[in-house]
């Protein structure tokens, strides 16, 4: 099993961005120097938080991050051109050896959709559209495409990805037919972990699993990333009372917009089913029973609004000494 963590890099709005930048960066240096996996990067514009790109901040990210995996988690794809991501993430390929990954979603915030002037009845069509063309441009080849939002002729990006084929595509998704997208048109499920209910994972693994079969791919050779709001500390207890007040503020500020206001109304139910705060005994029962269910890739916000930097650290090196080495199979 994997491990990686976002990058959280939204902070309130005024506060010192480079000091909050320069604690992100030595935190991603620590993780990659505790042998984490992967980094992940956030995407929203003109939001309650500050909260800087995702694309600058990959490339910040790329000396920083060891032979880490680094991603999207996630890219809002219909603020953007295809051509655009395509071009960007052909650069961020060869920047980083080949270890970038596309990860993408279709959006739900209105003002969002507002800025760009997207017609959100659109987003999914969008979606579609515009992964297709970004695969069809990372073969390097001529590429005319009669579509409904990005028509082409004979396009072709100036710089062909370091990957063949170009990064794997990762797609985040919550409802049952965007999972089924996800089956079609990704490389992977980024599953979202923080539903408040503890039927949500089975009953959409099930879904996904059900279309992979439908579009002629094997379960078994799929990656399976999940994510998680994760916290560890030497007891139970300890954890909670160190980062549920955080978690809070934070969740509580993502309620503002009115498509996550059940985060706000259903905060009892995400701390007693999904919050993974806890010792490391509690936290390699409960990922082990995500491992049970066939997720192989971990991710998890290290720390939430005004959490100090030593206890999101101490976390980790906790979480990096106690925890993976329960999930790395030997041989």
């Amino acid at each position: 099993m994997r491990f990686g963590i976002m990058a959280s890099h939204q902070y309130p709005p005024g506060d010192d961005l480079r000091r909050h930048l320069d604690d992100l960066f030595g935190t991603v240096e620590l993780a990659a120097e505790l042998g984490y996996d992967s980094v992940w990067t956030i995407n929203h514009f003109q939001s309650n938080l500050a909260t800087p790109q995702p694309i600058s901040m990959l490339a910040s990210l790329i000396p920083r991050s060891g032979d880490m995996l680094l991603g999207t988690g996630i890219l809002l794809l219909p603020m953007f051109h295809p051509v655009h991501v395509a071009e960007e993430f052909a650069t961020l390929d060869h920047l980083s050896g080949g270890r970038v990954v596309l990860g993408v979603g279709a959006g739900y915030r209105e003002n969002e959709f507002a800025a760009f002037g997207v017609d959100p009845e659109t987003r999914f069509r969008r979606f579609d559209e515009s992964l297709r063309l970004i695969r069809a441009l990372w073969t390097g080849a001529p590429v005319t495409h009669d579509g409904e939002f990005y028509p082409q002729v004979d396009a072709t990006i100036g710089i062909p990805p370091l990957t063949p084929g170009g990064p794997p595509i990762w797609i985040g998704a919550g409802g049952k037919k965007a999972v089924r997208r996800a089956a079609r048109l990704g490389d992977a499920w980024y599953a979202p972990g923080n539903s408040p209910s503890r039927r949500f994972l089975p009953e959409h693994l099930a879904v996904y699993n059900e279309a992979l079969a439908e579009y002629g791919r094997d379960p078994a050779t799929v990656q399976r990333p999940v994510g998680v709001e994760l916290y560890c500390a030497p007891s139970t207890e300890q954890a909670v009372a160190e980062a549920l007040p955080h978690a809070r503020v934070e969740y509580s500020t993502y309620a503002e917009y009115p498509a996550l206001r059940w985060q706000r109304d259903r905060f009892d139910e995400l701390v007693r089913n999904t919050l993974l705060l806890g010792s490391p005994e509690f936290l390699v029962e409960r990922i082990s029973a995500l491992r049970d269910l066939g997720f192989d890739h971990l991710i998890f916000r290290p720390g939430w609004l005004g959490m100090p930097t030593e206890k999101l650290r101490a976390s980790l090196r906790l979480f990096a000494t106690e925890v993976i080495p329960a999930f790395r199979t030997t041989t």
